[in-house]
């Protein structure tokens, strides 16, 4: 499949005119920070869902890591040339990707002085065959594999580099016959999958692990606040492996699903029934299509 064409530091270019060396500091020392948000059919038009938030956390998780990966562009200048791309791409559904990365080729493992990075914004049309996700996985957690505390990277921050433990966390799990793979942080608590939060339901209160050792997931952000509009009781606190395998339901939540249920932990099967996890799903969905006019400002259309 042919992809658009890719916003590169303020043009629209050709997808094989966005290439970048070998030895750029963005492959041979992870220099790119990203962030990954959606584009939803709506009634009269694509919709991008939550555009400024994913922006604006873009934006944070470069100035976490810069100077040099923190470009010299502000948020309305990228929320704007996310809409172009948008609607340049033709597409109804699709990721929404943005990257800063040096591509300078660089030996050491700081960017010398100077280096300022390249963004690209790439929409990614969505591949039926390709992006289906399951309603629910078989999830593993390990006990010899840890979430890297804020101690190695800051949490808020979606950094290329960070990913290449949880990336081998879930190869072994899948090796192992599980579909995913929920680590725990340093001291023993839930923290997150590779690229999504966790949720677990028990007794009809939804709970979560708190801010500061896990990513601020957008999407996490936006299932809390529709279980508070619609009285859903919410709790975010510390859990442990115990609770997420006695929990009643639990679910994951990420852009490209935007909730995916847990049908069992370690080879444990949670019960069959999972109400809460259905109604959450049926409304970020409506809430992605801009279908719930109590967060109608979360949708931008792009035509």
């Amino acid at each position: 499949m042919a992809l658009p064409r890719v916003w590169l530091d303020g043009a629209l270019v050709a997808p094989d005119e966005a290439r970048i060396s070998v030895l750029s500091h963005a492959i041979q020392r992870g220099a790119a920070v990203f962030d990954v948000g959606v584009l939803r059919p709506g009634d009269r038009g694509p919709l991008l869902f939550r555009p400024a938030d994913h922006v604006s956390r873009f934006l944070r998780s470069t100035a976490a890591i810069g100077p040099g990966i923190d470009p010299l562009l502000d948020a309305e200048t990228l929320l704007r040339a996310t809409v172009e791309t948008a609607r340049a791409s033709g597409a109804t559904s699709a990721l929404v990707r943005w990257t800063a990365f040096i591509a300078d080729a660089e030996p050491d493992v700081v960017p010398r002085s100077g280096a300022r990075a390249s963004v690209a914004i790439a929409i990614l049309p969505d591949d039926p065959a390709a992006t289906a996700k399951p309603a629910t996985v078989r999830v593993s957690v390990p006990r010899d594999a840890r979430k890297a505390g804020p101690e190695v990277f800051p949490p808020h921050a979606k950094v290329a580099a960070s990913y290449l433990g949880p990336m081998l966390a879930k190869r072994r799990a899948r090796e192992q016959g599980y579909d995913e793979v929920v680590l725990l942080d340093g001291e023993g608590h839930l923290a997150e999958a590779p690229t999504a939060n966790v949720f677990i339901v028990r007794a009809g209160v939804l709970h979560t692990p708190p801010l500061g050792r896990i990513l601020p997931g957008i999407t996490r952000d936006s299932a809390l606040a529709i279980a508070r509009a619609e009285a859903i009781p919410v709790h975010e606190a510390p859990l442990g492996l115990e609770d997420l395998a006695a929990a009643d339901e639990a679910f994951l939540t990420a852009s490209s699903f935007p909730v995916q249920g847990i049908s069992a932990v370690d080879g444990r099967p949670l019960r069959a029934a999972a109400p809460v996890t259905a109604r959450m799903r049926s409304m970020l969905l409506a809430c992605e299509r801009g279908e719930d006019p109590r967060f109608a400002s979360w949708v931008v259309p792009v035509r």
